[in-house]
């Protein structure tokens, strides 16, 4: 394996997976507008895996009535290709939601709504930044305007 495999692999690990997941729970929960679903977590990591959107949210100030429209809908090329990150995401996402379950860092209910076991600080200011800006829509708006299919996972 050359050092460009390893340093991606290390990238998709389920321990790397499972802190972009908290820092994902910790945005929404910062924004006190909705729960973190786990649909949402299968399209905030494609998002996050376009440098382009990284970028984006460096450093925003979180509005929860333009944040949604000022950083997604007038910047279409932010989530260039998302429906191809989106289906290869998917097993690593899963592989990460697991690993955090199993180590007690995340827990899910009934009602798939996710939640934080033991609180930190966020780790990933960009990701963190995302899901604040993604909490103001539903999981059902966000997969129709993304262009994704659910039934993927």
């Amino acid at each position: 394996m050359n050092i460009v495999n390893a340093l991606y692999y290390n990238s998709v690990s389920p321990e790397k997976i499972s802190d972009l997941i908290i820092d994902i729970i910790l945005g929404f929960d910062d924004s006190n507008i909705r729960k973190t679903y786990f649909f949402d977590i299968f399209l905030l990591i494609p998002f996050y895996s376009y440098s382009p959107a990284q970028r984006e949210f460096k450093s925003m100030r979180f509005n929860p009535n333009t944040s949604f429209q000022n950083k997604i809908e007038r910047n279409p090329d932010i989530y260039t290709n998302i429906d191809i990150r989106y289906i290869k995401m998917i097993e690593f996402i899963k592989l990460g939601l697991t690993y955090a379950i199993q180590n007690d860092l995340v827990k899910m209910n009934e009602d798939l709504e996710l939640e934080v076991v033991v609180k930190r600080k966020k780790q990933n200011n960009e990701i963190f930044n995302m899901a604040k800006v993604f909490s103001v829509k539903s999981t059902s708006y966000l997969y129709s305007f993304f262009k994704v299919d659910i039934d993927a996972i």
